[in-house]
């Protein structure tokens, strides 16, 4: 029972001390006290981020903690995923699960361990948070007197229930098929959003899996019985940025009365983040390969026949092929190998699909697809992410920049981004030119240009998919969906050409130089420089 436990204990411990360790985490961590601090407006800040009809509550506990509770939680669920994404695919890939496979560690307390490790990961990262609150409202000065209660009742029973549930699908996107890639990144996206909209547009909702509505509907109904035109009014309460000219009215708010209503829906919450892992541990397959399966025999017969090979020429002298090497590399053939790469292990659907909106765009009336068109520039997301992150997953990077110029790889992988992004939507830049919609047209090709480079940016400075992926997918949905002034990159509904092709440009540069200093050439180049500096003044090489 004690080595059981003990076991238990350290997979855990590992788990936690790896996530820790990594950039991203500390990154989440800067995020939420930015959230700490931006979410706290002062009264004379200009802003609000919780609007109520143009009144907020008083800075107490009570009011900051159930405003960490949502905040923190709503965004924790969209960054925490892409955060603990693939910790299992990471076990394979560094080929630590073939170990874990071959020990007699269960499927139930492996998985088990993930999600425990997840979940207090993400209780770390949420603690900071209410912390930040805490340090804001004496900051801010309205109430000095910090109640634990006020800031606890909400984490236990609003933050807690959701995060566990967050950890559990983390590792079930994870182990379950069809979801392990960017396929499941793009799902989850859409989840996440399905429950923010029931969170805040269905009151008393089961599937309010946030709890917004719990601490909302209470904030207005309190804010509605001092401020007569909030009942009169439609604002129930939404997040967001919303510019405020006055000074900005207030309440007392006490916090929520913890009823037997809401802590039942908590608690079933609860007992499906329990159903969610038990189904992860009935899916994993254990690190099993399954096309390494089934080449064992393609191998076999491969290495009888090569041992035949060796007994028949057995006394025959080898003869090795000439090594031929070019004088100079040549970008095309780069181009066109990224390309491939690229395009290379996407089923016949995939390229069906991809033809069908190429054709639909062109076809259909432009007045009928307008509202459509940004779902072109979402298809391709696997190939952009890609970008700059291939050689650090399959640790090719010694081998690929010790073959081939830094910046010819560079450019042959952005060269090929921007040709896979004109290919996906040349039936849309066509009709275009067919309408003498100029200005759409300029700003799709500014779009063209923009979504490789900040794939290819994001790629070389994180050397993950992930982080593209989370923040593209953002950008989008606010931007060309929601149609948000500066967010929309495509110019479907406002054109801000300039500034996202001066963008490209700055983002392009710091990138190469970002690529040369990790290849270690511009620091090598500098040496080069200093040393045939110092020999022409005399000195000694």
């Amino acid at each position: 029972m004690n080595s059981t436990f003990g076991s238990y204990f350290y997979l855990v411990k590992n788990n936690l001390i790896k996530q820790t360790r990594s950039y991203p985490f500390l990154i989440v961590i800067g995020m939420s006290i930015f959230i700490g601090f931006a979410c706290v407006p002062d009264a004379t800040a200009g802003y609000e981020v919780f609007y109520i009809g143009g009144v907020r509550g008083l800075y107490n506990s009570a009011w900051l903690g159930g405003m960490v509770a949502m905040l923190s939680t709503l965004l924790l669920w969209l960054f925490g995923f892409y955060l603990l994404r693939n910790q299992v695919s990471e076990d394979y890939r560094l080929k630590v699960g073939q170990i874990i496979a071959s020990t007699p560690i269960s499927n139930m307390r492996y998985i088990s361990s993930k999600v425990l490790s997840h979940f207090l990961l993400l209780i770390v990262i949420e603690s900071i948070t209410v912390v930040a609150f805490m340090a804001m409202q004496l900051l801010r000065g309205e109430e000095y007197h910090i109640q634990v209660w006020g800031y606890f009742a909400p984490f236990l029973f609003i933050a807690l229930p959701s995060l566990l549930v967050l950890a559990a699908l983390s590792v079930f996107f994870d182990v379950a098929p069809g979801l392990k890639g960017v396929v499941g990144n793009i799902l989850f996206f859409f989840l996440w959003i399905f429950f923010s909209v029931i969170s805040i547009a269905s009151p008393n909702s089961f599937w309010d899996l946030y709890g917004l509505d719990s601490i909302r509907s209470d904030m207005v109904e309190e804010a509605a019985t001092q401020y007569e035109f909030i009942k009169d009014g439609e604002e129930g309460g939404s997040f967001g940025y919303y510019p405020v000219e006055e000074k900005i009215a207030t309440f007392v708010w006490q916090g929520v009365e913890w009823d037997s209503h809401i802590l039942l829906q908590r608690f079933i919450w609860l007992g499906i983040a329990i159903i969610v892992t038990m189904l992860s541990a009935m899916l994993f397959s254990r690190f099993k390969n399954e096309k390494r399966n089934s080449q064992e025999g393609k191998v076999l017969l491969f290495e009888s026949k090569r041992k035949q090979e060796t007994n028949v020429h057995l006394n025959q002298v080898p003869q090795l092929s000439p090594v031929e090497k070019d004088k100079q590399v040549s970008l095309s053939r780069l181009v066109k190998a990224e390309l491939q790469i690229m395009l290379k292990g996407h089923s016949i659907w995939w390229y069906l699909v991809a033809i069908g909106m190429v054709a639909g765009s062109f076809l259909l009336p432009l007045d009928q697809i307008r509202s459509w068109l940004p779902a072109i520039m979402v298809f391709p997301i696997a190939m952009w992410s890609q970008m700059g992150t291939r050689e650090k997953y399959y640790f090719t990077q010694e081998l690929i920049f010790a073959s081939c110029p830094p910046l010819y790889k560079f450019f042959a992988v952005w060269i090929s981004g921007v040709l896979v992004t004109l290919l996906v939507s040349i039936g849309a830049i066509v009709h275009f030119l067919i309408d003498g919609e100029l200005s759409l047209f300029y700003s799709w090709m500014t779009g063209v240009f923009f979504i490789p480079t900040i794939g290819l940016a994001l790629g070389v400075w994180s050397g993950s998919r992930k982080l593209f992926e989370v923040i593209y997918m953002l950008w989008w949905y606010l931007g060309p969906v929601n149609d948000i002034p500066y967010l929309d990159f495509l110019g479907v509904s406002t054109s801000y050409n300039g500034f996202y092709l001066s963008l490209t440009l700055v983002l392009l540069g710091i990138t190469i130089v970002l690529q040369l200093v990790k290849t270690g050439h511009l620091r090598s180049g500098f040496k080069k420089v200093m040393v045939e500096k110092e020999y022409s003044n005399g000195g000694i090489r």
